[in-house]
């Protein structure tokens, strides 16, 4: 409120007298951050207790943010909080240990009882049929119910803002559970005549049980497994108001990113509420049972373990006697062996000049086999069977015929000491006086014929192939203008 002129000034003074110099004293203090933060600061200690005991919003509120500094504390200096810790961490332990082992005892007593009971041999018919752990069995059969699942879902995106899980649940996809609640929703609008603000509220399928809760920004919704409560509709209510009232500017703000919610787990992590069925305690008597035979089986063991160090004792002694004796004998052995060791030696080095011996005729015996398969090629790739003009005939008793079969067959012999395989290719040739069409059927039958010829007079048929010189894709050597039959050899 400013001043303005003199007359103005005094116009106010004289309309709100001396309220008028309060509220420029209040002016200032707003306008001066100093001031104002004193005159807070005198309040707040009441304010915060005021608002704290009204309900447990200011609670919640707060709950992140001490978290947060809690953890960046503890981060900086572990060892400051660790000091002062110290004094209360030691009975909390022995008292978290002394709890946990009367649960073991009691968890141990109730697992013996049950095991052999009809209910137990009932659990594990039905851990074989479903293909389950038999603890996981159990586990069901004692539950009233357990909320497995929480959901925070975007209402407009369908976009999941937040999931949290219990400790023994399995969620395989969050985000297609987010979608499908939308879309079932939408067709539920579409396929039936509802009022349009009637909402999806609760969906069941098997032992499982869906709640929806509907808020203006986003879909709350709890997974329980088992018979649901009726608080819990209450709780998930609730629940969804608390996050729509803390978090009502993070929604109107909303442009996809889900972390500006990641304080929104903390008020779904306590929707994961769960009961079991209660069972009367029990004296432990069987645990002790089994306890006490545990104590009399190691106390037998020790017993049979102490005969047993005992008997080994003396059998060492006896071993180390026996011992003695055996190393003489050994020593005497050892002697003989170095004699025998001399022996060997000598037959050892014989045996090598005889390798030696035998590798060096092995290898002349293939070098002569190599040089014997040269000459035999070149004699069969040389050989000329004389045919008389337009002529096709042969002469099984011509002396070149028997030549060449006599090659044929050496060669095969001496391929085969050298493991390889022979074929012979016989390609028929005329000379140019006769037709083309002529020349062409009296080259392939001097190769017919000269190849029908070999196998009579000895040779394999499988090692030859017979070809006219007019065949596509044969080699330049093999077309001659000649009367007879070209050779050609392939080992392989």
């Amino acid at each position: 409120m400013t001043t303005g002129t003199p007359d103005l000034d005094q116009l106010r003074r004289l309309l709100f007298g001396k309220e008028y110099d309060e509220l420029l004293a209040l002016k200032a203090q707003f306008a001066s951050s100093e001031k104002y933060t004193a005159s807070v600061a005198r309040i707040i200690a009441e304010a915060i207790n005021l608002r704290a005991g009204q309900d447990s919003a200011l609670s919640v509120a707060l709950a992140p943010m001490v978290e947060q500094s809690v953890t960046q504390s503890i981060q900086r200096q572990p060892q400051r909080f660790a000091e002062v810790l110290y004094p209360v961490m030691g009975p909390a332990i022995r008292k978290s240990i002394q709890q946990a082992l009367n649960e073991a005892l009691a968890n141990l007593n109730y697992l013996l009882e049950s095991s052999f009971s009809p209910q137990a041999w009932r659990w594990r018919f039905d851990a074989w049929r479903s293909g389950q752990s038999y603890a996981q069995v159990a586990l069901l059969r004692t539950l009233v119910y357990q909320v497995e699942q929480a959901f925070l879902i975007h209402r407009e995106t369908g976009l999941l803002l937040r999931h949290v899980l219990a400790e023994n649940a399995i969620s395989k996809a969050p985000d297609i559970v987010s979608g499908m609640l939308t879309a079932i929703q939408d067709f539920i609008k579409d396929s039936f005549a509802i009022n349009g603000e009637d909402t999806l509220d609760t969906l069941r399928l098997g032992e499982l049980t869906v709640l929806v809760e509907y808020g203006p920004h986003a879909i709350s919704a709890l997974v329980v497994r088992g018979t649901v409560p009726g608080e819990l509709s209450g709780l998930l209510s609730s629940t969804s108001e608390t996050i729509h009232r803390q978090y009502a500017h993070q929604f109107q703000a909303f442009n996809g990113d889900a972390a500006i919610f990641a304080g929104a787990e903390t008020l779904l992590s306590d929707c994961l509420k769960a009961q079991r069925q209660h069972r009367q305690p029990r004296s432990p008597w069987l645990a002790y049972a089994l306890l006490t035979t545990i104590v009399a089986a190691f106390g037998w063991w020790a017993y049979q373990h102490y005969q047993q160090q005992a008997g080994q004792l003396a059998q060492e002694a006896a071993s180390k006697q026996q011992q003695h004796a055996t190393l003489h004998d050994l020593q005497a052995q050892l002697r003989q062996q170095q004699t025998d060791s001399t022996a060997i030696q000598t037959s050892l080095q014989n045996l090598l000049e005889q390798q030696r011996q035998q590798a060096a005729s092995t290898a002349e015996a293939a070098a002569s086999n190599s040089r014997t398969i040269q000459q035999l090629t070149r004699q069969i790739e040389t050989a000329t069977y004389p045919f008389e003009l337009a002529k096709a005939e042969i002469d099984l008793n011509h002396p070149v015929l028997q030549q060449i079969s006599q090659d044929i067959n050496a060669l095969q012999q001496a391929a085969r000491r050298n493991q390889q395989s022979l074929q012979v290719m016989l390609t028929g040739n005329t000379d140019d006086s006769g037709t083309e069409t002529l020349n062409a059927r009296l080259a392939k039958d001097r190769a017919s014929n000269m190849r029908d010829a070999l196998v009579r007079s000895g040779v394999p048929a499988a090692l030859l192939v017979a070809y006219d010189a007019n065949q596509p894709g044969l080699p330049a050597t093999a077309h001659k203008s000649e009367r007879g039959v070209s050779y050609r050899v392939t080992l392989y």
